[in-house]
């Protein structure tokens, strides 16, 4: 019983955060601070896989290295290895 109210209780309390912080989101945008992401700024393919990272990425892709080796050798992260490999094929 008292681990099904403390549950109530923090789902009381995660309500309230999610208010209070669309709240200041409202007001934000009311004062001209926050905008959200410009329009246009999404990168397109072809310019992401041009980029030489992405480029030894998928070389080392089709040599069959593991995404956690190409990370460490090319120094990106595993999900955007992960990435190039649903563009890729």
């Amino acid at each position: 019983m008292i681990i099904s109210i403390l549950g109530i209780v923090a789902e009381m309390e995660r309500k309230q955060i999610k208010e209070r912080q669309k709240e200041g989101i409202e007001l934000a945008k009311l004062r001209g601070v926050y905008k959200g992401r410009v329009h246009g700024s999404k990168e397109d393919l072809r310019t992401f896989l041009s980029k030489p990272k992405v480029a030894k990425t998928i070389e080392y892709l089709k040599k069959g290295y593991k995404a956690s080796e190409i990370s460490r050798i090319v120094g990106i992260h595993v999900n955007t290895i992960t990435k190039v490999k649903k563009m890729v094929g």
